[in-house]
């Protein structure tokens, strides 16, 4: 049980998704990976996970999981490269459809309270995070993730990594998509091409 500043506690679940908790966090990186795969712009090697993410949503729209992000995942999600000014129409409209349509993810919007978790992650667990990924990691554990969904990329940059053991101590899990123990076996199994 991680204890918050305020005094209402904040309820976690350990690490392993149990079957009557799934709620799952997702950043933007994931969710541009899948515009970026839509368009036939992924790069190599981040299909398994793109993969994954998907499955995630898809079982978010059944109802089976519920994947949540950050509502700074809109402001995020504008591009599929950096420093990219002029968006073509499909991919807007890739992400709006993803995004705001509320059937693939559920948007988190930051409260005082997140606030406050965000300042604990550096006050209280001495997490040296920029501004947008502590945000981000306090609206998934007021919301009660069990998981937070990024990239590998994600994973590796040193204060992200960082970041692993202490987050997971508190109940949030970091996973790229294709390590996600969250997803129902159901969505697990592959597809059979056509014959």
């Amino acid at each position: 049980m991680y204890q918050h500043v305020s005094e209402h506690p904040i309820r976690l679940f350990s690490p392993q998704c149990p079957d009557r908790q799934r709620e799952i966090a997702g950043t933007a990186c994931g969710f541009i990976d899948a515009v970026k795969q839509a368009v036939g712009k992924l790069p190599t090697g981040r299909d398994d996970d793109v993969w994954h993410i998907k499955k995630l949503m898809e079982a978010h729209l059944a109802g089976d999981v519920s994947f949540v992000t950050s509502f700074l995942t809109l402001a995020e999600c504008v591009a599929i490269e950096p420093g990219q000014s002029v968006v073509p129409q499909e991919i807007q409209e890739q992400f709006r459809r993803l995004l705001n349509s509320g059937q693939y993810v559920t948007l988190l919007q930051q409260t005082p309270r997140t606030a406050q978790i965000a300042q604990d992650l550096r006050w209280r667990h001495n997490l040296v995070l920029a501004g947008a990924d502590a945000l981000h990691f306090a609206a998934a554990i007021e919301a009660g993730a069990s998981e937070f969904i990024t990239t590998d990329e994600r994973l590796t940059k040193l204060k992200v990594a960082a970041a692993i053991p202490a987050l997971g101590a508190i109940g949030l899990r970091l996973t790229n998509g294709a390590a996600t123990s969250c997803l129902p076996d159901s969505y697990r199994q592959g597809e059979l091409p056509d014959a």
